[in-house]
């Protein structure tokens, strides 16, 4: 789209691609969204959407990518990616960022089916959003919050040098959980970005709309 550059942005993996979707595509990632994403009383994220039941799961995957291109700005934007394995689209991963021409600080979630999970794809897409961030952006720093139950996403975390960043306390459903912060510098990135490579394509007609 010429008015929307960002339809052209692809990042590319070992086994993975990642860019936005199309309407059919959405669909079909608010399906896995809806076959399921946590385990049952796992909380993953502040917002409990993924515990919700399949039609709600579903629904709220599409509305979040509605709502994250019309609420666009330079000074407060979220790139909301699908994932896609063979051309099957299997989850999400997400850079955002407020003020990054004056912070220079991006943070990055992601979410995969659960049939998805335990192979290798979460640390390739996390892989993509620092390249996005650091090596096409220029970003000084990237952050990531984990909660204790989401052992996987701080696993991946420590392969690109992460260290933590502080606990909070929030709450989730009437309930308190604490979320580990934990933050990436640029220097780290150079040393851990071999862990997956990635090729970016069509970054260069986007980047009036990230800074």
């Amino acid at each position: 789209m010429r008015h929307w550059p960002v339809t052209g942005l692809e990042l590319t993996t070992a086994e993975l691609v990642l860019r936005l979707p199309t309407d059919a595509e959405l669909d079909a990632l608010a399906q896995v969204a809806a076959d399921g994403v946590v385990p049952d009383d796992a909380v993953y994220f502040p917002q409990p959407w993924a515990s919700a039941p399949s039609a709600e799961r579903a629904r709220s995957v599409v509305q979040n990518h509605w709502w994250a291109r019309g609420d666009w700005t330079r000074e407060n934007w979220r790139l909301l990616l699908a994932v896609f394995r063979d051309g099957q689209v299997i989850g999400q991963q997400n850079l955002s960022a407020r003020d990054f021409a004056t912070t220079g600080e991006a943070r990055t979630g992601f979410w995969l089916g659960r049939r998805f999970q335990g192979q290798g794809y979460g640390t390739q897409m996390r892989a993509a959003a620092l390249a996005l961030a650091f090596d096409g952006l220029g970003a000084a720093r990237v952050t990531s919050t984990a909660f204790a139950d989401n052992a996987a996403s701080r696993a991946v975390s420590r392969k690109f040098g992460y260290r933590p960043n502080g606990i909070h306390r929030i709450a989730v459903d009437g309930r308190p959980y604490d979320a580990h912060e934990e933050v990436v510098e640029r220097a780290d990135w150079r040393g851990h970005a071999r862990v997956a490579p990635v090729e970016i394509a069509g970054l260069s007609d986007c980047l009036p709309l990230f800074h």
